[in-house]
């Protein structure tokens, strides 16, 4: 008989695959365990640290089995694929965030009115004692976020406020301050305390509502506790909820004691600003 020679596995294939199994098992029961507010926000930062240097690790010993299987015709081409696919998937989020960081500018605090933003009552002192936007961020934000302006409603400030504090309540937003407008009170504001989608870290938001002699100004901020940089969730909270209180509102009349109305004409609300095409 002749002997055939065994035919060697790459050492860092299976490492790949070891490496790979953890980092998403970590990542999904920390963020499960930060919604259920069973874990702080420290600890969840190491977590987070902990997998995405797994998945490093991982994807560098994929990387040097497929050198071995390509050059020394060694095996395990399987586990290493499967640990580089995972990997890959792992890092999809901080691949995520470095995008955002370059491309999006470092803020962490918007408001609809720069110059006189709605402010916090309730709120941390970390946030309540933030200095007003200087000219910088003013201009970064204008010209990230073109669209984050008040919103203007024909309609007396009672009727928006009602709408909304019953969006307030329908996004599970904690109440922290309120006071509703009133004949004697002719600003009204709703303070909140809300979390972010994927790990939930707290964020800040207060709607104020302002009676002008055509109906009612609406300004809106949300400002985030944690970290120097948004990574754009502000603006899109901000976005999301306009879109929702132009919805709410569209068509609604009152008659003269304020109360609703039936209208036969569904007059649109002014629409969002479009941002201006880019500059060659």
């Amino acid at each position: 008989m002749v002997a055939r020679p065994t035919q060697r596995a790459a050492r860092a294939a299976p490492w790949a695959l070891r490496f790979a199994l953890l980092p998403l098992p970590m990542l999904i029961l920390a963020a499960l365990l930060r919604r259920y507010a069973l874990m702080e926000v420290t600890p969840l930062f190491v977590v987070l640290a902990i997998a995405w240097a797994l998945s490093i690790l991982a994807l560098v010993c994929g990387v040097m089995a497929f050198r071995s299987i390509w050059i020394d015709g060694t095996t395990g081409l399987r586990p290493a694929l499967t640990g580089v696919l995972l990997a890959i998937v792992a890092l999809a989020l901080p691949a995520a965030i470095v995008f955002e960081l370059v491309s999006l500018p470092r803020l962490s605090d918007l408001s609809t009115d720069g110059t006189d933003p709605p402010l916090f009552t309730a709120a941390p002192d970390t946030v309540t004692m933030r200095p007003l936007p200087d000219a910088r961020d003013k201009t970064l934000q204008a010209e990230a976020y073109p669209d984050i302006v008040p919103r203007h409603y024909s309609l007396s400030p009672e009727r928006v406020f009602q709408a909304i504090a019953t969006l307030v309540e329908a996004r599970g937003w904690v109440v922290t301050d309120q006071r509703a407008p009133d004949s004697d009170n002719e600003v009204g504001w709703i303070e909140a305390e809300a979390h972010t989608l994927g790990f939930a870290l707290p964020v800040d938001i207060v709607l104020r509502v302002v009676e002008d002699d055509q109906g009612t100004l609406v300004d809106m901020r949300s400002a985030s506790r944690i970290g120097a940089h948004d990574l754009g969730d502000n603006a899109r909270r901000i976005r999301a909820f306009f879109v929702d209180l132009d919805a709410a509102l569209q068509g609604v009349t009152e008659t003269n004691d304020g109360t609703d109305a039936d209208s036969d004409t569904d007059d649109p609300l002014p629409p969002l600003p479009v941002a201006p095409p880019p500059q060659p």
